[in-house]
C-alpha cells in the first residue's frame, strides 16, 4: 500500500512538471495594439506590442508597424501586471511601462515613462489582437 502511495505521488509531481510552461507569460504573448498619450491627455497616438515568449518585447510607435519606429526590450509577467523596458532602435531613448492586464488576459491599461521610470509621460492602453 506504502508503494502504491509513493507511485501516486510521484506520478501526480511528474504530470504537474510536465504540465507547467517555461514561457515567462504565456497569458501575454502575442500582438497587442492600441494607443498612447502624452502627460494628461488622452491617448490618440498608435502604439503596438509584440510580446515574444523568450520575455522580449517590440514595441511600435504606431499602428502601422511597417512605417513605425521600433524598439527592442524585455517584459515581465507577474500576477496581473505586465512591466516593460525598451529602447528604440532608431535613437537610442528607452522607455519603461507598466500595465494591468484584465482577467481575461484581452486588454490592458498603464502609464509609460522615459528610462527605467514606468510612469511620468503618459497612459496607454492596449488590446490583444
Amino acid at each position: 500500500m506504502k508503494l502504491l502511495k509513493l507511485f501516486t505521488i510521484c506520478t501526480l509531481i511528474i504530470v504537474w512538471a510536465g504540465c507547467t510552461r517555461n514561457d515567462p507569460a504565456p497569458g501575454v504573448i502575442g500582438f497587442w495594439q492600441g494607443k498612447y498619450g502624452v502627460g494628461n491627455n488622452y491617448p490618440t497616438s498608435g502604439y503596438s506590442f509584440l510580446f515574444r515568449g523568450d520575455g522580449t518585447v517590440r514595441v511600435f510607435d504606431n499602428l502601422d508597424t511597417t512605417t513605425a519606429n521600433k524598439a527592442e526590450g524585455t517584459y515581465t509577467f507577474q500576477g496581473y501586471d505586465v512591466t516593460t523596458h525598451y529602447t528604440f532602435l532608431n535613437g537610442g531613448d528607452t522607455f519603461s511601462s507598466v500595465a494591468k492586464i484584465n482577467v481575461r488576459l484581452s486588454f490592458m491599461e498603464g502609464t509609460w515613462g522615459r528610462g527605467g521610470n514606468t510612469s511620468g509621460m503618459g497612459n496607454f492602453f492596449i488590446a490583444r489582437q
